[in-house]
């Protein structure tokens, strides 16, 4: 790998002495309107509503298509659409102004819009919309629409309804749209120009937007295969901004060049070993607690990610208010692994494991499947496409043991949901989450979620390795872009060349 990126130095330096005239001036001009952003997980489709993966909210979400409010870079919550809102002192109603604002075809957003489009995600038997996000709606009632004020009636109070409201399942699109799959009509800072399939999305500046322009004219978001291509791009000076640092070990290659900067910033992303808790020997609170007592988390970040990331012990944060440092729950314990496994009579047993194509996930495996030997476990490692994944471990639950980073905020609630994919069934866990969700006040919701979080560690739900941070690569010109991953989305309007 170290050898690759000095390769690619070399050639930028040996490009650096090329002669240069007015032909060059003008790419240059034209550069300075345009910035490219290197990702390594491309969308397999546009429906932002009724797709899952991050990677395509991360394009559209806050760019291209917007919400009532939106999260902005410190976990605050902002107005987007809704110029202004309010809630009732029973936390029963939420009433949205809307301000004047266009879609990207030119019409005038309305109530009706806004109606439209929340309602999709109250109809349990859709098909349309992803289960997760048709849950957090669960406890809306009725959208009704009073010239430009919206109101949103539930049933019973929900604390998490705001935030809900900023990611994909409050998303406003145009009244009756029918095609989500292949374009997107928004209100956002951006206009969906262009899908290069295996290539790149091409997102425009939207001069009749309702709020503060976007600073660069064009955005690109450029997708590579895997890391040492992406890694190989930045250093060779064809993206502007290396979104995600897939191989940290190798960030003093970045650091040592005086005309890149590494960005350092946090984010929600638990690495997450899941284990499928309806399917033996994972049905079995005490195999999943030897799982996690059989790995040493700290030499598997070490192995897996440079050393960057943090241990925590749950499904939790540290930047939550709930958070607690739980890693003493099930904390690394070679001799109780084992003796857990034999009690259970299930030395030699075969697992498999289902590894989808990102970094944190492919480098963690071998060291997983080694350390699940030592105790009795027999891993097969199995590569599986993000499409594969997203079909037979996310929808049907067909997998024995995943790796991925859950990167939502407030997502708790995923573990309420006995038909997600790790199909965790606890009937305490959900009545603390209801208690959360329905707290009166703020102390009442984060003790809910402590005691939830705990419950989750003790059940041993899942493992959750570690807490990744927000690391990026960019031009020593570029500015502006979002350090914190707090969302969904990878906000862009600010990115600039300066």
């Amino acid at each position: 790998m170290k050898r690759m990126l000095v390769a690619g130095l070399c050639a930028v330096l040996i490009g650096a002495g090329c002669g240069a005239g007015s032909a060059d001036d003008a790419v240059n001009d034209s550069r300075r309107d345009s910035i490219t952003l290197g990702f390594t997980l491309e969308p397999t489709s546009l429906d932002i509503s009724g797709t899952a993966g991050q990677s395509i909210p991360q394009v559209l979400l806050d760019n291209v298509y917007e919400g009532l409010v939106r999260v902005d870079e410190n976990g605050a919550i902002v107005a987007a659409l809704a110029e202004q809102y309010s809630v009732s002192d029973d936390g029963l109603s939420y009433t949205f102004t809307l301000r004047d604002a266009r879609f990207h075809d030119g019409s005038v957003l309305s109530a009706e819009d806004v109606v439209w489009s929340l309602n999709r995600v109250l109809d349990d038997a859709t098909t349309a919309v992803l289960p997760t996000q048709v849950a957090q709606f669960a406890k809306v009632s009725s959208i009704a629409a009073n010239d430009d004020v919206v109101t949103l009636t539930l049933i019973e109070r929900d604390n998490d309804l705001l935030y809900n409201l900023t990611q994909r399942g409050g998303v406003i699109f145009k009244k009756d749209t029918t095609d989500f799959a292949s374009t997107a009509i928004g209100t956002g800072p951006f206009v969906f120009a262009k899908w290069d399939k295996g290539n790149s999305i091409t997102l425009e500046r939207f001069d009749d937007y309702w709020g503060r322009r976007a600073d660069t004219k064009t955005v690109i978001f450029r997708y590579f295969a895997d890391a040492t291509a992406l890694s190989n791009a930045m250093l060779a000076g064809d993206i502007d901004v290396m979104t995600t640092v897939q191989s940290p070990e190798n960030l003093e290659v970045f650091k040592a060049r005086e005309d890149l900067k590494v960005l350092s910033g946090s984010t929600n992303c638990e690495v997450t070993l899941g284990m499928n808790n309806s399917r033996a020997p994972f049905n079995d609170v005490s195999v999943r607690k030897a799982v996690r007592q059989a790995l040493d988390k700290r030499s598997l970040i070490d192995a897996a990610w440079g050393g960057y990331g943090t241990e925590i012990g749950s499904f939790v944060p540290p930047t939550d208010p709930w958070f607690e440092d739980l890693t003493d729950v099930a904390p690394f314990n070679v001799n109780a692994a084992r003796d857990a496994i034999a009690g259970a009579g299930l030395v030699g047993t075969e697992v498999k494991l289902d590894v989808p194509p990102i970094n944190y996930a492919t480098n963690s495996s071998e060291f997983i499947a080694a350390a699940l030997a030592d105790v009795g476990l027999q891993v097969s490692i199995t590569p599986v496409t993000w499409e594969e994944w997203l079909d037979r471990v996310f929808t049907k639950a067909d997998y024995d043991l995943t790796i991925v980073c859950h990167i939502e905020r407030n997502d708790m609630a995923i573990y309420a949901n006995p038909e997600y994919y790790f199909r965790f069934d606890n009937a305490e866990y959900r009545d603390l989450i209801a208690a959360a969700s329905n707290a009166a006040t703020q102390d009442d919701r984060v003790s809910a979620l402590r005691s939830a979080a705990r419950l989750l560690s003790e059940q041993s739900a899942s493992d959750w390795l570690w807490l990744i941070p927000n690391l990026q690569v960019a031009k020593r010109e570029i500015a502006g872009v979002v350090k914190n991953s707090v969302g969904d989305s990878y906000y862009v309007a600010r990115v600039e060349r300066v």
